[in-house]
């Protein structure tokens, strides 16, 4: 549950303050999430950590989108 927490507010951080190149950033910190799963949890691909870590992306994804709508219109102060 605290990963999907900081991978959406890493997601709105990202998508309200950089551009469209930062989303790659989520890939390699899912990747981490990933290997953390494995070793700490000794979690297998059958035990649902591919589902686990494609949440982790979606929730990600979708928070970078909610920040991207969080920018402010040009013109606008």
């Amino acid at each position: 549950m605290k990963a999907l927490l900081l991978n959406a507010l890493l997601g709105i951080s990202l998508g309200r303050f950089g551009s469209v190149w930062w989303l790659l950033l989520l890939l390699p910190i899912v990747a981490a999430e990933f290997a953390y799963g494995i070793y700490v949890y000794h979690l297998g691909l059958g035990s649902g950590l591919v589902r686990r870590a494609m949440a982790l992306m979606i929730c990600g994804q979708l928070g970078f989108l909610l920040g991207a709508l969080l920018r402010p219109m040009r013109g606008e102060r």
